[in-house]
């Protein structure tokens, strides 16, 4: 069974081409499925994540890491 992190994952998979050609090397939120936005840097994107999706659960990762990498994943507080 797939969970909520599972489908954040498969998302920016299918989305990363079109990040990289659009945005670069960047920060990547993805919440809901969707790209939020992108971010110079890792802070910039957790500060954003926490004010904005508090508790709910959202991917951040960089476009310049390999697919294996564990991600972020940042639930609040």
């Amino acid at each position: 069974m797939r969970d909520a992190l599972d489908e954040q994952i498969e998302a920016y998979q299918a989305m990363l081409p079109d990040i990289r050609s659009q945005h670069g090397s960047v920060w990547a939120l993805v919440a809901d499925r969707k790209l939020v936005s992108c971010f110079p840097d890792f802070s910039a994107a957790a500060r954003y994540a926490d004010e904005h999706y508090g508790t709910k659960q959202v991917l951040i990762r960089h476009t310049d890491e390999a697919p294996e990498m564990a991600p972020y994943v940042h639930i609040g507080h």
